[in-house]
């Protein structure tokens, strides 16, 4: 939570120090976040930094797109990709990602509902899991296993709710939590995780 805080006091002592300048960062991103996500379930903690762009952000209906950097940790009981001569358990996922928003806003005053789709591309990751391999009138071997691991390409919809409250003529504190579900097209895996988003919207 100390480096969301810090994120967010960083960006805004930054712009507001230009306030009288042009910001031609503006044209390009006007909203920025910082993250904690979590998978629902048995998991663990990860984190993300964002850069987006909201169009029309002062309408009634608005859109958002722009750059997500995730980081995620998660944990399965059991893979299905076992022989009958071996079993996969225990397995922890930690993998980053970099994900696309394509979201409408429903603005009513400052507060704000988002619906829309999250398409995310593995960066990297990393694969650690417990296999026990079972042989012909022998004992079973357990060994854990470690390797690079990418979920690929995935998709999911997204939903959320939060707020823009005002902090000066040129910047809005931006708070919002969501929830969503991440699918891959390339590997048998699937999330469905929850985020709180801290950080600032341009005006």
């Amino acid at each position: 939570m100390r480096w969301i805080i810090f994120f967010c006091l960083h960006f805004s002592v930054f712009f507001v120090s230009g306030q009288e300048k042009e910001q031609p960062l503006k044209n390009l991103f006007n909203e920025f976040h910082a993250s904690v996500n979590h998978e629902l379930g048995y998991s663990f903690f990860g984190g993300g930094l964002a850069a987006n762009h909201v169009f029309r952000p002062d309408k009634v209906v608005s859109f958002r797109t722009g750059l997500d950097f995730q980081f995620f940790r998660a944990w399965r009981d059991s893979e299905n990709n076992h022989s009958h001569y071996s079993s996969v358990k225990d397995v922890h996922y930690s993998y980053t990602d970099l994900t696309i928003p394509v979201v409408m806003r429903i603005n009513i005053r400052w507060v704000f509902i988002e619906l829309g789709v999250n398409l995310g591309v593995g960066i990297a990751g990393q694969r650690r899991a417990t296999v026990t391999s079972y042989y012909d009138q022998q004992p079973s071997v357990e060994t854990t296993t470690k390797d690079s691991w990418n979920p690929g390409i995935s998709v999911g919809p997204v939903i959320g709710i939060g707020a823009r409250i005002p902090l000066n003529e040129k910047l809005d504190l931006l708070v919002r939590p969501d929830v969503g579900l991440s699918g891959s097209l390339q590997e048998e895996f699937s999330s469905l995780y929850g985020r709180l988003c801290i950080g600032i919207h341009l005006k």
